[in-house]
Order: C-alpha cells, then sequence, then structure tokens
C-alpha cells in the first residue's frame, strides 16, 4: 500500500492546518520549467502533419498566397507552435488549471518513514514538513468539491513519467490545426480544405492530459495529482448554479502565484513528517501542539535523513 504525502513549508504547513484546505497552485508557475511540455513536444507533430496536408491545397485555390516563398517548409512547424500557443491562451483565459501535488511513498519504504531527500532539499533553508493524506478520502473529496464550485473539470491521478502514448492519442489531436486555420478565413468558408472540428468539445481531453505527464528526471517523486479546471466569475455559463472558485494570490520567492483552497473541511491528515532542520526538535514540538489546537488526531515523526541545512 502507498500514501500520499504533501510537501511544504513551514508557513504552508500553518495555513494548510488553520484552514483545514490545500492549496492548488495554477500550473504554470509549478517547478517543473516543463510544465505542458511534453504533450507540446507530443501534438506539434500532429498539427504539423496537417498544416502540411492543407497548405498546399489553400495555395492551389489561391486562398493563400506567398506561403511558401517567405516560410518555406518551415512555416509548417512555426504555424504548428503557433496554435498549441493558442491552445493555451484558451485554458489560461477561460479555465485555468490549479494543479494539487502529492509523493507516492510505499508504507515499507525509507520514503514513508523519513521523506524523499529531494524534497528537504527543495525547501532549502525554510525547513519543510510532509503530510500523510488518506488517498481514498481525498479522491471523496475531490467529488464533493467538484459538487461545490463550478469546474469545467477535475481529474485525480498518478503522473506518467515515460510511455506517454498511453496517455496521449494522436486522433485527439487531429483536426485541430485545420480547425484553427478555419478561424483564420473567417467569414470565408475554406471548411472543405480544413474540415471542422469542435474546440470546445476538445479542451477537456486536452486538459486531463497534459498536466499528467512529466519528464523523467522528477521521476523519483512518484508523484500523484489532483487537477482542478476553474470556470473564471466572467466565463460562468448560464443555468450553472454553483459559484464560481475563488481564486486566490500568494508570494513565493518574489513571484505572485495564483492558487486555490480545496478539500474542506477536514483533511484526512494521518500523520506528519518534521524534515531536516537545525531546530528538528522544536519543530516537533510545535507540531503536535499545534495538531492538538487544531484538534487534527494525526501521528508526528522526525525524518533521520542527516541533511545539513
Amino acid at each position: 500500500m502507498a500514501s500520499l504525502f504533501h510537501y511544504t513549508n513551514a508557513a504552508g504547513l500553518l495555513g494548510i492546518l488553520s484552514s483545514q484546505t490545500l492549496f492548488a497552485s495554477d500550473y504554470r508557475f509549478l517547478n517543473d520549467a516543463t510544465e505542458v511540455g511534453i504533450i507540446r513536444d507530443l501534438a506539434l507533430p500532429v498539427f504539423e502533419a496537417e498544416i502540411a496536408e492543407i497548405m498546399p491545397k489553400l495555395t492551389e485555390k489561391g486562398w493563400v498566397r506567398g506561403f511558401y516563398e517567405f516560410h518555406g517548409a518551415s512555416g509548417h512547424r512555426s504555424q504548428a507552435e503557433g496554435f498549441f500557443k493558442t491552445l493555451l491562451r484558451l485554458v489560461n483565459d477561460v479555465t485555468p488549471l490549479f494543479v494539487l501535488s502529492f509523493c507516492k511513498h510505499d508504507e515499507d519504504s525509507e520514503e514513508f518513514k523519513h521523506g524523499l531527500l529531494s524534497q528537504w532539499r527543495g525547501y532549502g533553508e525554510a525547513g519543510a514538513f510532509a503530510i500523510e493524506l488518506d488517498e481514498i478520502a481525498v479522491d471523496e473529496l475531490l467529488k464533493v468539491e467538484m459538487k461545490k464550485f463550478a469546474y469545467a473539470g477535475s481529474k485525480s491521478d498518478n503522473v506518467l513519467y515515460e510511455k506517454y502514448a498511453t496517455l496521449f492519442l494522436a486522433d485527439d489531436f487531429k483536426g485541430i490545426a485545420g480547425e484553427m486555420t478555419r478561424r483564420i478565413f473567417e467569414p470565408r468558408d475554406v471548411s472543405e480544405v480544413t474540415g471542422r472540428k469542435d474546440v470546445d468539445a476538445f479542451m477537456p481531453k486536452f486538459m486531463t492530459v497534459a498536466p499528467f505527464m512529466k519528464h523523467r528526471g522528477f521521476s523519483e517523486e512518484r508523484e500523484y495529482r489532483s487537477l482542478f479546471s476553474c470556470i473564471q466569475w466572467n466565463k460562468i455559463p448560464p443555468g450553472e448554479r454553483r459559484p464560481p472558485k475563488e481564486i486566490k494570490f500568494r508570494t513565493k520567492h518574489g513571484q505572485i502565484i495564483p492558487y486555490i483552497e480545496v478539500f474542506e473541511p477536514m483533511l484526512p491528515i494521518k500523520s506528519i513528517i518534521v524534515g531536516p532542520h537545525t531546530f528538528q526538535e522544536l519543530q516537533y514540538e510545535a507540531v503536535k501542539l499545534m495538531l492538538k489546537e487544531v484538534d487534527v488526531d494525526a501521528t508526528v515523526r522526525l525524518s533521520d535523513i542527516p541533511y545539513r541545512r
């Protein structure tokens, strides 16, 4: 069996225990600089092949002039990259994605007992804590969250670090480049060449695939994610009775980071690991006292990883 561990710093732990919520961050501000980069690399060849098929036909009909004289065949790639950026803008402007990250540690493992060294290192001088939560209870809270607030979609699942083809289906992405090309020519109807595709129907597929593929360099984290696709208050469709989720803001390393609070109340906390710290024993006593004050029945243990801060 494995448990979910959410790593955070002292300020994060205080906020989580006092509010009995977890914070899901805008995916663009996570610590992986290549977020959605994997799906970009997979989608671009699909878009590029489609553009390479469409452009000669549009040129033959006289609807496009000078494309190949100016760009050459490299224009297919440039156009594909532009369309992918357009997809991301649609996501960010209408239904921004917020991600809540956990690490999965097997109960008999050293990581379960003492936490993951890379995570302790990642929090630098401030020190860190690992909050163990019950996976089944977290998934149930996700269902409750969806009923209460206006989300375009949600998903909880393991992150893939390889074998992306099990999640990315090229056929789902076919027709998108054609549809975006068609829209460029409106009001002229060029659909006999470009075809038509419902981008709105495609977006939920994109949103529930893109954030669940990461670079293999992060594989030791065994990340489990909960994804929330918020509908902004000015985009709420008619008849939607659920209120929009409030997007809040905090600062980290000099950046303003959008986030949402989810899963309240009460969090299914099972234990807390106090990470390496100059005053680790004092941190241990402080966490125990804090748990009593907020009436959370959870055990506390010290990580014995000898990482010097």
